[in-house]
C-alpha cells in the first residue's frame, strides 16, 4: 500500500497532488498512526518533493500531540474508573486493599503500599502491601520524616530514590534498611495522602530494579493519591455511619428488652402485692416465684432450716449455702454457690442489718431473671416483717394469758375466757400444763423452735417465772375419749423436736385438769416433776408423776411427817455420820444403786478410786446393814434415796 501511494505521490505532482497527499496524511493522523510509521510516511513524501520540510514537521508535531492527548485520555479514564470502584466500596480494609492493587497496576511497579501516620507516636506505619512478599517489609514502621517513606507521611511533597540502600541523601533507619533488603526493593517513590486538610499517610510503590520514576509517574501517583485519600475518607465515614447505625439499633433492642423487662417486673410487683395481701403468703410467694423463674425455689432460715412447710434439704446447711446466703445478706444481692455439682443462687431477706431468711433457686440464673429473684426478697422480707409483727403480737398476748392463767386470784374470768379461745383453750376442756427446762443460753432459741412448731395446734407458749410454760388441751381419739397417757407422749415430742435442733430439753407435764381455776395448781405439779426429773439426773427426758414412779408417788408428800420418817429409817445413820464427818456416804448410796451396784462406773462417777469406794460401801455396811445393797430392802433404800435427792434439790420446798 506504501508503494502505491508513493507511485501516486510521485505521479500527482501539481497541486492536486499536493491536496490529494494532504488528505491522505489527515486521515493517518485522524486513525492514529505511530511515530515510527508516520516517519516512513513523510520521508516517502519529501523524496518525492509532494510537501516540505515545514509541512512535515507540523505533522511530527501533531502527531505528538494526537498521542499525548489519546494517553491523557486513556489515563484519565482508568483514573476515573479507579476512582469510581474506589469510592464505591464502603469497607476500609476493602478500600486500602484495592488502593495499593490498583496503584501497583496502573504504575506497573513490583510492588505498592500504603501507611497511615499515628500521630501519638510519631511514626508512620505500613498498614496494607500488594507484592510484597516478607513480612518485615509488610511491618515497616519510619518516624516521620524519615527515609522516603516518613518523609512523604509529613505531607510536604512527593519523594522518590533511585536506589534507596545507597541513596545517602536520605536518612536511614536499621530496622527499616533492613526490611527494604529483606524485600529486594531499590527504587521507591511516593506521594502524601491528604484529607480535610490533613496528612493521614502516605501511598508508595517500590521496584526491585533502580531506576528514577517519570514526571509523568509522580503526576499519576498525585492523582491517584488524591482518589485514595476521599475514597478512604469516605469508608471510614460510611464505617462511623454503619457502626453507629448497629449501635443504635443494639440500644434499640436493648431499650425494648428493659420496657419489655420493666412491663414484666410490674405485673411481677403486682402479682407480688396481691399475693403479700392474702392470707398464707409465703406458700403463694413461693409458687409465684417458681411460675417466674421457672425454677424450683426453696425458703430457709439464715441457719439452713426450711420454712413455709417445705422439706429440709441438707445441701441448703452446707458451708457453701451458709456462706453463700450470709455474703449475700451483707451486699444485698443475689450469689451463686454450688453444692456437689448442683448450681444454686441465694438471695437474701434484710431488714435493717437483721438476716431474716433466704431464698434458694436451685439453678444459676440470667441477669433479667436475678432482678426477679432480688424484687421477690424484698417483698419478702416485708412478708416476713409482718408475720413476725403478727407473731410478737400474738406472743404477747399468750404471755398475758399464761400470766393470767397460773395466777390463782385472776379477775376478769369472762374477759380471759374469751382471750383463751382465740388459742383453742376452753373451760370445760381437760388441759395439760409443762413446763420445759432449758439451758438460759438456750431458752430464747427454744422458745423460737417450739412457737414455729406450734403454730396450728390449739394452745399457748411463753416464757413464766424464767422457765418455758406451755398450756393446751389433751389430744382427743376420733371415738371421743381422752387419753391422759398422750401427755407423755406429748411431752417426749417436745424433748425430741428440741434435740433435733441440738438443744437439750427436760419436760414435767401435769395431770390433766379440767377448768381454768385448776391451772395454777396442775402448773406448780409440772414444775415439781421438772426438778424431780433434774434431781434425779434424768436430764432430757419429758414425765409426769405417773412416768416418775416411786418419785411422782413421794412429790405428794415431801413435807408430810412421813417423809421424815422414811429417811430416818432408812437412811438416818448415814445422814448423821455425814453431819458428824462431813463426808459422802449418803452420795454414794444414791451413785451405787444408780448405776445397778457397779462397782468401776461408780467410782468413775464420784470421781474417786475404787479401792476409796469398797472402804465408803465398808462404812455404810457398817452403819445400816449389807442388806441395803440387794434384796427387798434396796428397794426401800433406793426410795428413801430418791426422796433425800428430790428434798436436797428443793423438790416440794415452797415456791418450787
Amino acid at each position: 500500500m506504501a508503494a502505491n501511494e508513493s507511485s501516486a505521490l510521485h505521479t500527482g505532482v501539481g497541486p492536486s497532488g499536493n491536496t490529494k497527499a494532504a488528505g491522505q496524511l489527515m486521515a493517518m493522523l485522524d486513525s492514529g498512526i505511530s511515530a515510527a510509521e508516520l516517519e516512513t510516511r513523510l520521508s516517502d513524501w519529501l523524496d518525492a518533493g509532494v510537501i516540505d520540510q515545514t509541512s512535515a514537521a507540523a505533522a511530527r508535531r501533531l502527531n505528538a500531540r494526537l498521542w499525548e492527548a489519546s494517553r491523557r485520555e486513556g489515563l484519565l479514564r482508568v483514573l476515573y474508573d479507579t476512582a469510581t470502584d474506589l469510592t464505591g466500596i464502603r469497607d476500609v480494609e476493602a478500600v486500602l486493599k484495592a488502593i495499593v492493587r490498583r496503584t501497583r497496576s496502573l504504575i506497573g511497579s513490583d510492588v505498592a503500599y500504603l501507611s497511615l501516620n499515628d500521630y501519638d507516636t510519631g511514626e508512620s506505619y505500613v498498614r496494607v502491601t500488594d507484592g510484597a512478599t516478607t513480612a518485615l517489609f509488610r511491618n515497616i514502621r519510619m518516624p516521620l520524616g524519615e527515609g522516603v517513606l516518613g518523609a512523604v507521611a509529613t505531607g510536604e511533597a512527593p519523594a522518590q530514590s533511585a536506589d534507596y540502600l545507597l541513596d545517602e541523601s536520605k536518612s536511614h533507619l536499621e530496622s527499616s534498611d533492613t526490611a527494604v533488603a529483606a524485600e529486594g526493593v531499590r527504587a521507591i517513590m511516593g506521594v502524601p495522602l491528604r484529607a480535610e486538610g490533613k496528612v493521614i499517610g502516605a501511598l508508595l510503590v517500590a521496584d526491585r530494579h533502580a531506576h528514577d520514576f517519570s514526571s509523568d509517574d509522580v503526576a499519576l501517583m498525585e492523582s491517584i493519591g488524591t482518589h485514595a485519600a476521599v475514597a478512604l475518607e469516605n469508608a471510614r465515614y460510611f464505617t462511623e455511619m454503619a457502626d453507629a447505625l448497629t449501635r443504635l439499633d443494639q440500644a434499640q433492642r436493648q431499650n425494648l428488652s428493659h420496657v419489655r423487662a420493666l412491663e414484666e417486673l410490674s405485673t411481677l410487683d403486682r402479682r407480688l402485692m396481691e399475693t403479700l395481701a392474702s392470707a398464707g403468703s409465703l406458700p403463694h410467694l413461693l409458687a409465684l416465684l417458681t411460675e417466674s423463674l421457672s425454677a424450683p425455689v426453696f425458703l430457709v432460715s439464715p441457719m439452713g432450716e426450711p420454712m413455709a412447710g417445705m422439706a429440709a434439704n441438707p445441701d441448703f446447711g452446707s458451708l457453701a449455702a451458709l456462706s453463700a446466703a450470709e455474703e449475700s445478706a451483707v451486699k444485698s444481692s443475689a450469689i451463686q454457690f454450688e453444692v456437689k455439682n448442683k448450681k444454686y443462687t441465694v438471695m437474701s431477706a434484710v431488714a435493717g442489718e437483721q438476716h431474716l431468711a433466704s431464698l434458694i433457686v436451685a439453678e444459676k440464673l440470667s441477669a433479667a431473671r436475678l432482678a426477679v429473684l432480688e424484687r421477690s426478697a424484698l417483698v419478702l422480707s416485708v412478708s416476713l416483717l409482718f408475720e413476725r409483727t403478727y407473731q410478737d403480737a400474738q406472743y404477747r398476748l399468750q404471755l398475758e394469758l399464761i400470766d393470767d392463767l397460773l395466777s390463782p386470784h385472776s379477775e376478769h374470768a369472762a374477759a380471759m375466757t374469751r382471750r383463751a379461745a382465740q388459742f383453742g383453750l376452753a373451760n370445760h376442756l381437760q388441759l395439760v400444763v409443762r413446763v420445759v427446762g432449758v439451758t438460759d443460753d438456750q431458752r430464747q432459741r427454744a422458745l423460737s423452735v417450739l412457737r414455729h412448731q406450734r403454730e396450728t395446734v390449739p394452745g399457748i407458749i411463753a416464757l413464766h417465772e424464767s422457765h418455758l410454760c406451755i398450756i393446751e388441751p389433751v389430744e382427743r381419739h376420733d371415738s371421743g375419749r381422752d387419753d391422759a397417757g398422750d401427755t407423755g407422749r406429748a411431752g417426749q415430742s417436745i424433748v425430741d423436736e428440741l434435740k433435733r435442733r441440738r438443744i437439750t430439753a427436760t419436760v414435767g407435764s401435769s395431770e390433766p385438769v379440767t377448768g381454768f381455776t385448776r391451772l395454777s395448781t396442775a402448773h406448780t405439779e409440772a414444775h415439781a416433776v421438772l426438778r424431780a426429773l433434774q434431781a434425779l439426773s434424768r436430764n432430757g427426758e419429758a414425765a409426769d408423776r405417773a412416768a416418775l414412779g416411786t418419785a411422782g408417788m413421794l412429790l405428794g408428800a415431801m413435807e408430810s411427817p412421813f417423809a421424815g420418817q422414811l429417811l430416818t429409817a432408812q437412811l438416818g445413820p448415814l445422814l448423821n455420820y455425814d453431819e458428824r464427818r462431813g463426808t459422802q456416804l449418803v452420795l454414794t448410796a444414791w451413785m451405787f444403786h444408780e448405776n445397778g451396784g457397779a462397782t468401776q462406773e461408780t467410782a468413775d462417777a464420784l470421781h474417786i478410786h475404787t479401792n476409796t469406794l469398797r472402804q465408803r460401801l465398808d462404812r455404810i455396811d457398817a452403819l445400816v446393814g449389807a442388806s441395803w445393797r440387794r434384796g427387798s430392802r434396796s428397794l426401800d433404800v433406793q426410795v428413801a434415796l430418791r426422796l433425800w435427792r428430790m428434798k436436797a434439790a428443793g423438790v416440794g420446798s415452797a415456791g418450787s
